[in-house]
């Protein structure tokens, strides 16, 4: 029962997601197509304070499923690199865009591994092999966003689009990684 409950708390990482990703279209003035998500940390207070605080809670989250997945099959790769994405949730809860720790010094590159290695490690514990399959392709989207979002491959006046679409595609994947723990057999 704990091991499920533990698991399943990571099913709110993708529904915060989704309410930072639609925050944006409640703010007069605000641009979900141009205008990066962190922004919304510069709005007025309500929905700076909601964007903050569900980045702090999606962290959070992270780790506690981290720490979860340890438990299961201890993988110490999966717990690092999970539990550090989910500390550069918490730092960009608690600082704003402004501050050089909002990304804790580009940290969230990490996130471009996680599914990988998820996958590398828990091998001999996740059954379905279309959620290996899944998280390796997760990682190549990832590696994609990522050279074409930071090399200025996608036009700068739908950087806010992009990067929803981005957040959507990583944050899914904790979604569907908790449910294959759930399935596992310890």
């Amino acid at each position: 029962m704990r091991k499920d409950l533990l698991s399943k708390q990571a099913y709110i990482i993708p529904v915060l997601a989704i309410v930072n990703i639609i925050l944006g279209l409640f703010v007069s003035g605000y641009d979900v197509v141009s205008q990066r998500i962190s922004e919304l940390a510069l709005e007025t207070p309500f929905i700076a304070y909601t964007h903050r605080v569900t980045d702090i809670i999606i962290g959070i989250s992270m780790c506690i499923f981290a720490l979860q997945t340890f438990r299961v099959a201890k993988g110490y790769f999966s717990f690092l690199t999970i539990f550090a994405f989910g500390l550069t949730w918490v730092f960009a809860g608690i600082f704003i865009l402004t501050s050089p720790l909002h990304d804790v010094y580009g940290l969230t590159t990490v996130l471009i591994i996680i599914p990988l290695i998820f996958v590398i490690e828990y091998r001999d514990v996740l059954k379905p092999n279309y959620f290996q399959t899944y998280s390796i392709i997760t990682s190549l989207i990832h590696i994609m966003f990522f050279w074409f979002f930071n090399y200025g491959f996608f036009p700068k006046d739908s950087v806010g689009v992009t990067q929803r679409v981005w957040v959507f595609i990583t944050l899914i994947w904790f979604g569907i990684a908790a449910k294959n723990v759930m399935m596992t057999k310890k």
